[in-house]
This record gives structure tokens, C-alpha cells and sequence, in this order.
């Protein structure tokens, strides 16, 4: 099979981003202090074809999108620029898992937690005005995206990059600029917004 042909099958084959399994709910958005904060649960965090994956000792990758926005007649305006957490889950002992932030705190639940309550933080409360109309918009994706997935994928298709003639190393490289568009080999994705709420009750005490 030529590279190219492989590429395309591959990319035909692999799973993508789709709702199901992995839920949020935002319940709450607050700004009394110096920040707006959203309060966010997400329900069935490790959906079941993704457990192999960490039973496995492999990595999930979960990334939060969460957006404060003025709901308006015409074009709803961005109140801050979007915020991105990214979070890795691991298994842990006992059936467990472990969840990494970005500044390497962990926390460990066992069992599994069927449920997952999250506050945001968006911005500065001082942005939000009292006579307008505010949601928040979240969007969750869990998934895999390994370095070492990447690269089995693209020695099965397209050979070692040591044994790869100059069509292989194009393919390789196509392979790998598909991938860093799309992020994930596999994943889940699922979105909430929040029902639309004036600016006086945000920032209520």
C-alpha cells in the first residue's frame, strides 16, 4: 500500500471526536470577589473505551474551554479571551485515578469518581456590567495524545524513519501535521452553556 493511500485509510478508520460518555454540567457563575468564576461537574469522566488506556499505563489527556460571554440582539460579544485547563489522568492503586494540573499538583480518587465538581476562573470581575446579560460556554474533550502513539502509527504506515525513502518521509511528515491539526488520535468531546444571567446577579454577594 503506498503512503499516501495508507495515510487516507488511516485517517478514514481513526475514531473521531464525538459526543457520548463524557458529560458537562455548568452550575454556577460567580463573580462577588475579584474574578468571575464558573462552577462546572463533569459526569462519566472515564468513559468505558477509554479505561483500557489507563489500565494499560497510558495517559488521558482532558482539556477544559471554558468562555464568558455578553449575550447581545445582534453578536454575542467574548468577555475575556478564552481559558484552557489541561488535566492527566493516570490510573492509580486500588482502581483509582490520579489527575495532574498543568503546575503538577495531583490529586488521587478511589474508586474512579462517577462525578467531577471544577471552579473556573474566567477574569476579572470588573469586566462584567450589571445591566447586561451573561453565559458561559464549555466545551470538554478527553483523549489520548501521546508522542509514543504517534509514532508507532507512523512506523506501522510509513517505516522507521531510518528505513524511509523520500516518499515515506512525506508521508511521515504529512502524518504528523494531521495529527498536530486535530490533537487527538482518539477522543470524546461535550459542551454545556450555561443559561443567560444578568450581570447584577454575578456579581451579587
Amino acid at each position: 500500500m503506498k503512503p499516501a493511500v495508507a495515510l487516507c485509510v488511516f485517517l478514514a478508520a481513526a475514531p473521531a471526536a464525538s459526543a457520548g460518555g463524557l458529560d458537562v454540567q455548568i452550575k454556577e457563575v460567580r463573580g462577588p470577589g475579584a474574578a468571575v468564576t464558573a462552577t462546572i461537574e463533569l459526569r462519566d469522566l472515564v468513559p468505558d473505551r477509554f479505561k483500557k488506556t489507563l489500565d494499560e499505563g497510558g495517559v488521558l489527556h482532558l482539556r477544559l474551554q471554558a468562555e464568558l460571554w455578553e449575550s447581545r440582539p445582534v453578536w454575542d460579544r467574548l468577555v475575556y479571551p478564552a481559558i484552557v485547563r489541561i488535566l492527566h489522568l493516570r490510573r492509580a492503586p486500588s482502581e483509582g485515578v490520579s489527575i495532574t494540573d498543568a503546575s503538577g499538583a495531583s490529586s488521587t480518587y478511589a474508586p474512579a469518581p462517577k462525578s467531577l465538581p471544577m471552579s473556573l476562573d474566567l477574569g476579572d470581575a470588573k469586566r462584567v456590567t450589571v445591566a447586561e446579560r451573561y453565559y458561559v460556554h464549555v466545551i470538554a474533550t478527553l483523549g489520548t495524545l501521546a508522542e509514543r502513539e504517534a509514532d508507532e502509527v507512523g512506523d506501522a504506515v510509513f517505516g522507521r524513519p531510518s528505513e524511509s525513502n523520500g516518499l515515506g518521509s512525506l508521508g511521515r511528515l504529512m502524518f504528523r501535521t494531521v495529527l498536530q491539526v486535530s490533537d487527538y488520535l482518539q477522543s470524546v468531546s461535550a459542551e454545556a452553556r450555561s443559561r443567560r444571567t444578568a450581570g447584577a446577579d454575578i456579581l451579587r454577594r
